[in-house]
């Protein structure tokens, strides 16, 4: 950095950069897969999310697609084998005004579960309590506030036992939960309020579509594939009653996993594939690191031309091949490491304060905290692309450099 600062520092900010663009898409990919509170579990996590059925008749082209009516998805995720929690709950949670004591009237985001919500995610529980399977049978109007809502409806007030007006419906708040970011997108809410268990439709339509997706906790050990194969079977059984109206269900290799959810779910009467994105996500990374890459490696064999005799010495000193190519790659790399560092304090920084970056259905920015930004899995990722980075930049300089004839590399600088 002394003898060739121009180079060095070109070198320095061109790793930055790249390291820089490796970390907003790396961040992007993994903070909807990564465990974030509530959702600590998500590498156990499996969501059934939609129904989807036609008919048997060749001449009668219908079908049905959507969210799974409650009777479906106790029908196919309620008691498996391999699932040690399952909670029924909207898949979104909807737009809906709110009011309380203290007068103001805002928009909220309202989630109806079942109580196997609360143990199915970790959960911060401020005061009070969660809501209970017979106030969920019985339709009692019950609610869980997240603590900022709280502070809005009841000011200093506490808010257990307090009482809410949720779209035209009151509710009496029973419990407080810690706040929940939008990039939790299983759990996020503000108002949580019990699913409606009640339903006098018999029809076809509204028997097997509604407004309820599954979340399942796996146990411990328990294969996602063996989860699959038990739902598979349910599926069969849901055929059996089906048949009586002339249609059968489709499968797509339910339930999914948190990256599906969040990546690969492409509609109700789609299978979704994977690996599509993931080949699109490696093409993107070399990208990322390669044409860096051959650059910096420009660079690099632009220093060590000008140096090529103080490697002569070295060499007419005993210096073995090995050593030089060692020494070079472990020189370049405290200059990655360097370039690596700043772009992950420019990628975080970014991340954090430009609002377009995350987004939701509704438009809305979200910004991550600085914890979910400095997950190990990130900062990990960051530093093994600035080792990547350096081993492809220097690999070939440095085995050009160590493969010079000691006499001709010292008489080069005469």
């Amino acid at each position: 950095m002394r003898t060739q600062p121009v180079i060095a520092w070109v070198t320095v900010f061109g790793t930055a950069m790249s390291i820089f663009l490796i970390l907003i898409m790396l961040t992007m990919q993994m903070l909807y897969i990564m465990p974030i509170s509530p959702e600590n579990h998500r590498d156990r996590m499996l969501y059934g999310v939609y129904f989807h059925f036609e008919s048997t008749d060749p001449d009668n082209g219908s079908s049905g697609s959507g969210e799974l009516s409650l009777l479906r998805a106790r029908q196919l995720y309620q008691d498996l084998e391999g699932v040690e929690e399952v909670s029924f709950q909207d898949k979104e949670p909807e737009h809906k005004n709110v009011k309380g004591p203290s007068g103001e009237t805002f928009e909220v985001y309202n989630r109806r579960t079942d109580d196997g919500f609360w143990r199915v995610f970790d959960f911060d529980l401020m005061e009070g309590r969660y809501y209970t399977p017979e106030e969920i049978e019985a339709g009692t109007r019950v609610a869980v506030v997240s603590e900022s809502t709280a502070r809005r409806l009841f000011g200093s007030e506490p808010a257990i036992g307090g009482r809410i007006l949720l779209n035209h419906n009151y509710y009496d708040v029973i419990g407080v939960v810690g706040d929940v970011s939008r990039l939790a997108t299983w759990s996020f809410g503000d108002v949580y309020t019990p699913i409606n268990t009640r339903k006098d439709d018999s029809s076809i339509w509204s028997v097997n579509m509604g407004d309820i997706s599954a979340a399942m906790l796996v146990k411990e050990g328990v294969s996602f594939e063996s989860v699959r194969d038990e739902v598979k079977s349910r599926y069969a059984m849901v055929d059996t009653e089906l048949a009586a109206d002339n249609m059968r269900t489709v499968y797509h290799n339910a339930p999914f996993d948190q990256e599906t959810t969040t990546g690969g779910l492409r509609g109700s009467n789609y299978t979704p594939d994977m690996s599509d994105s993931h080949m699109m996500h490696a093409i993107i990374y070399a990208v990322l690191l390669l044409v860096p890459a051959i650059n910096l490696s420009s660079m690099l064999h632009s220093r060590l031309r000008r140096r090529i005799s103080d490697i002569g010495v070295r060499r007419a000193f005993g210096c073995t091949r090995s050593r030089i190519i060692r020494d070079i790659i472990a020189e370049n790399l405290i200059v990655t490491i360097a370039g690596g560092i700043i772009g992950l304090v420019a990628g975080v920084l970014f991340s954090m304060f430009w609002d377009g970056m995350y987004t939701t259905d509704y438009n809305e920015s979200i910004r991550p905290t600085l914890g979910m930004l400095l997950n190990w899995r990130i900062i990990l990722g960051a530093f093994g692309a600035c080792f990547i980075l350096n081993l492809i930049s220097a690999a070939v300089p440095a085995w050009q450099a160590a493969r010079v004839n000691p006499v001709t590399a010292i008489n080069a600088s005469k």
